[in-house]
């Protein structure tokens, strides 16, 4: 069996930019494996182990979560300060993902407890070592 797999969360809704990191960590080949959803509601209740994540032998709660700021229905920066108000999610680190490296930006994700940021244009080799820094 070896060391089980991690599971990260990633909330991205655009498929190029999931693919773009799904397929950068298939090469990685890390012990780790993504649950994809595509916007923050679904996040929550995926975290919260609602329907139809309840089952979290098929949806095991993860070891880091991966957002997009930018999502339908709530934005990444929400979810964030969902996950840090949470007595059982809070230790999870959380990167935040983006395609704007602004400022202010990177502010209101370190002001809300993001592990790091990254911006979509940068090398996917450096958000492989981001994320086994953090997690492996």
């Amino acid at each position: 069996m070896g060391e089980a797999c991690k599971t990260i969360l990633l909330v991205e809704d655009e498929p190029d930019a999931q693919s773009l990191i799904l397929t950068s960590f298939e090469f990685a080949n890390l012990p780790l494996s993504f649950q994809v959803v595509e916007n923050g509601q679904e996040a929550l209740n995926y975290l919260s182990g609602k329907q139809p994540y309840a089952d979290r032998e098929c949806y095991p709660l993860p070891v880091m979560i991966m957002t997009n700021i930018s999502l339908p229905y709530m934005s990444g920066f929400d979810l964030l300060e969902w996950v840090k108000q949470h007595p059982k999610l809070r230790h999870l680190p959380v990167m935040v993902i983006s395609v704007s490296d602004d400022p202010d930006d990177l502010v209101q994700a370190a002001k809300l407890g993001a592990c790091s940021y990254f911006v979509k244009t940068s090398s996917y080799d450096d958000l492989i070592d981001i994320v086994a820094e953090q997690v492996l």
